[in-house]
């Protein structure tokens, strides 16, 4: 039973403040709501202590503050880091029974808030060496995905503004696409992949019930460019569509968007990537899940 055991760690790294039920410590009782996509959107938390003491929530309400939130199981891999963000707001509310502290977190929130950047680079300039220099600008470390490559701008490159605008300007026309998971900024192709863990959901590995189809179509209107406008006016664009399927798993803490897992089961077997993923978490309750959204628009090989 090597799924049996929780552990958890909350870590205020900035202000030396830690929770945890390791080493065989119960523990203050947290609950987790982790929602994860590859949209350049800021990945969001919601995080619930139970009956800190006065001194310490008052320490910890604060906006901006760093949070690092880590869960597993002890016979596994143990807690992992599964969520990085700085605190959007602070919520305290006595029930009677329970004090319950609240934070809304984000993931790479002051990042994208607050840098402005004013950057110039001389022709054939590398677009991997003005995304890395952009990150550094969003002190980001930034990782990329198998195959995402850049071309090199010709007629060089300027920009003033915020970073976060001009990572999009730059991914937009090189066919990769950014997010920022746990602190680290992603480069993936648009429809390509950050690695291939090896990870196998089965019935027996951690697979909760059975997959379920999901259809998407694309909620925002595509960017306007003049190959999209002939198409429209040929009447040969059409809405964008992603195919793919919902499963249900033990907690998987480790798991990113943009990671290729396989699954196997009665209804599907094979390699999708993760679109999306929801970790829940209650470390004195049922929940000690994650969900995940997958999309099939690319078959994976085991390498």
């Amino acid at each position: 039973m090597q799924y049996w055991k929780r552990q958890y760690k909350v870590s205020f790294p900035g202000i030396g403040y830690t929770f945890s039920n390791i080493d065989n410590r119960n523990g203050l009782k947290i609950e987790f709501d982790i929602d994860k996509d590859l949209t350049k959107e800021t990945n969001k938390s919601v995080l619930k202590i139970y009956n800190l003491s006065n001194e310490t929530r008052k320490a910890l309400e604060k906006p901006d503050i760093l949070c690092e939130i880590y869960a597993g199981y002890e016979k596994t891999t143990g807690p992992v880091k599964m969520f990085v963000g700085n605190t959007v707001q602070v919520h305290t509310k006595n029930s009677g029974k329970d004090v319950v502290t609240e934070f809304r977190l984000a993931d790479g929130g002051t990042a994208v808030r607050d840098c402005e950047i004013s950057l110039s680079f001389p022709p054939n300039t590398p677009g991997n060496t003005i995304i890395n220099a952009i990150a550094s600008n969003m002190r980001l470390a930034v990782v990329y995905g198998q195959g995402a490559t850049f071309g090199t701008f010709t007629n060089g490159y300027s920009f003033i503004g915020n970073g976060a605008e001009a990572l999009s300007e730059i991914c937009y026309g090189s066919g990769v696409k950014w997010s920022i998971q746990n602190g680290i900024l992603q480069i993936i192709l648009e429809e390509g992949i950050l690695q291939n863990r090896g990870v196998v959901f089965a019935k027996d590995s951690g697979l909760i019930g059975s997959p379920e189809r999901i259809i998407k179509s694309n909620p925002k209107p595509d960017k306007e460019t003049p190959k999209r406008k002939r198409k429209r006016k040929e009447k040969k664009d059409r809405a964008e569509k992603q195919a793919g399927w919902k499963i249900k798993t033990l907690l998987s803490p480790s798991m990113l968007p943009g990671d290729a897992i396989k699954v196997e089961s009665e209804i599907i077997t094979g390699w999708f990537r993760v679109e999306a993923v929801k970790h829940s978490g209650d470390s004195m309750g049922n929940d000690w899940t994650s969900e995940f959204d997958l999309i099939e628009r690319l078959t994976y090989a085991n390498g």
